[in-house]
């Protein structure tokens, strides 16, 4: 008899499909214990599915009876363990799907921020005997002097605009009221919101601001401290000087000479005289005698003009001689 029954009739049989006959064939073989194996690999190899025949209680063979309480005890624990671990698995998928969305969300974020952050900068150099007029993104103008330096950024974002001067510079800032222009120069911030002032920077020389209209608020900025070293008003300027503070009052036309290529000299030495001329003019000039090197004179040039005509307004009021040669002027 057993050897009548297969895999697929008891299927058949399991699923409801069996005719008459058929089913009777599988009723004498489920009472024969041979069965057991055949129908156990079947149940296994079937584990989620749901057969007909155990459908009905009242209907079935009670070997059938028997077949359901085994597959329940066998087969359901696996099921509802199946069932668990589908759940965690995809409340696995669904926690894996937010976090990669928020991943990405934060990566695109996170890439638009750096982009927005890494602002190009510009670098004007001026070497001694030039001098520039620069229009920034924001139609402030710089007249940037001679052996002079300016770093900027192509455009300004952000709240804040911030430029970078070694050297001296006249600023005519436009006016953005929630956008302070900063302009930095060393361990020294020069703030305004919109005004004209003059900045000098020069290495081994006290810093200078004056301001020609507006107000600037210069600071010294350490990595771990503030100090505020004066607030400007047209008119007015200060002297930075191995942490001396030195203010003065000054003509606010003269804060423009920059920008009108003058040169203004107040009670000035002639040796001082000299150091500005080299830088604006890229000569080199020498004297002969420290007493007319340290001679002090009052007077506006306009460097406009050949350095031979300055030098002779100089030496006339100096009462002294000179000599160019090879690009090297000296003073007798």
């Amino acid at each position: 008899m057993s050897r009548q029954i297969n895999r697929e009739l008891i299927e058949k049989f399991l699923a409801g499909k069996c005719s008459a006959e058929e089913e009777q064939l599988v009723n004498l073989f489920l009472k024969d214990p041979a069965s057991e194996k055949l129908l156990e690999d079947i149940l296994s190899a079937n584990a989620g599915k749901d057969w007909i025949v155990f459908e009905n209680d009242k209907s079935v063979h009670p070997r059938q009876q028997e077949l359901k309480k085994s597959m329940q005890e066998r087969i359901g624990p696996v099921n509802t363990a199946r069932r668990r671990n589908l759940l965690h698995l995809r409340n696995a998928a669904i926690w894996i799907g937010l976090i990669l969305t928020a991943m990405g969300i934060y990566t695109i974020s996170y890439l638009s921020n750096k982009k927005r952050t890494q602002v190009a900068f510009v670098e004007s150099n001026n070497p001694n005997g030039q001098r520039s007029k620069i229009i920034l993104s924001d139609s402030s103008v710089v007249y940037l002097g001679a052996g002079s330096r300016l770093k900027y950024p192509e455009n300004f974002s952000g709240d804040t605009r911030d430029i970078y001067l070694y050297g001296e510079a006249f600023f005519e800032v436009t006016k953005e009221k929630h956008k302070p222009f900063t302009v930095h120069t060393g361990d020294v911030q020069t703030k305004v919101l919109g005004t004209s002032f003059k900045i000098e920077a020069f290495k081994n020389k006290p810093l200078l601001v004056e301001v020609a209209t507006g107000k600037v608020k210069v600071d010294q900025v350490g990595t771990d401290f503030s100090r505020s070293l004066a607030v400007l008003t047209p008119g007015q300027k200060v002297l930075f000087d191995h942490g001396e503070i030195k203010r003065e009052t000054v003509d606010p036309e003269e804060v423009q000479d920059l920008k009108e290529a003058r040169l203004t000299f107040n009670n000035a030495s002639l040796n001082d005289i000299a150091e500005v001329l080299q830088r604006w003019y890229n000569v080199k000039i020498t004297f002969k005698q420290h007493t007319i090197s340290a001679e002090k004179m009052t007077l506006t040039l306009d460097a406009r003009v050949p350095i031979d005509k300055i030098l002779n307004v100089l030496a006339a009021a100096g009462h002294f001689s000179y000599e160019m040669k090879n690009g090297e002027i000296v003073i007798r």
